[in-house]
């Protein structure tokens, strides 16, 4: 939210608790009470859209770091035991996709390292029958897998997070704009009225609509979009 957003959404609060404090003297008015309550809807949009502009993504990133910690963890420790069982058997190829440091894990790419655990969970699977006294069964490579699982969705919810941003600040400023117009062609022209009849209320409502900045002053509010 920019200054010019913040500044407008601290004027549709006034403005909204100054009808909700009046509320007694318009309620009577069908179209009022329609008007209020899309005003109502729009504040309610913009808090949503707002929530979402302010949310802390780097809770996301974080999520990735230890999800990617825990599958290198599980798949060295698959890893190493194979190795094991493929030395102990002479099978040299196998051996040698076994040989797995936690540096060249760590060094390779997101969608790398997941496929090189990947290859490690399958290999171990295709042996899965020669590997009890090594202590890999079905269950731990259940567990591996689900690791590998967790880190390929965690991989994209920072991205995620970043687009629902995007998409927030772009929705938050036709949001502004909407509910300006609203102001402007719905709720200002029925309050006219009210100058002659409750000019205590429409002093207040005029009042509140001013735009004030929140650096200090008042800012002139633009003129109404063209229909």
């Amino acid at each position: 939210m920019n200054q010019f957003q913040e500044n407008r959404l601290s004027m549709f609060y006034v403005v909204q608790r100054t009808m909700d404090e009046n509320n007694a003297i318009w309620v009577g008015t069908a179209a009022i009470v329609a008007a209020k309550t899309a005003f109502d809807g729009k504040i309610k949009s913009l808090e949503d859209v707002l929530e979402i502009q302010l949310r802390d993504i780097r809770g996301h990133a974080k999520d990735k770091v230890n999800a990617e910690e825990a599958m290198i963890e599980l798949t060295l420790d698959v890893a190493g035991k194979v190795m094991s069982y493929a030395v102990a058997s002479n099978n040299e190829a196998l051996a040698e996709a076994m040989n797995i440091s936690p540096s060249e894990l760590r060094r390779y790419r997101d969608s790398v390292v997941a496929q090189r655990c990947q290859g490690v969970h399958d290999a171990a699977t295709a042996e899965l029958a020669s590997l009890v006294g090594y202590d890999v069964d079905a269950a731990k490579l259940t567990a591996l897998q689900a690791l590998i699982d967790g880190y390929l969705a965690q991989n994209t919810a920072p991205r995620v997070a970043l687009t629902g941003r995007k998409n927030a600040t772009a929705e938050m400023a036709l949001l502004v704009e909407d509910t300006l117009e609203l102001l402007h062609r719905r709720m200002d022209p029925l309050m006219q009225g009210y100058a002659i009849t409750e000019p205590v209320f429409f002093r207040l409502y005029t009042d509140a609509r001013i735009v004030v900045d929140l650096r200090g002053g008042s800012e002139p509010e633009p003129p109404p979009p063209t229909p």
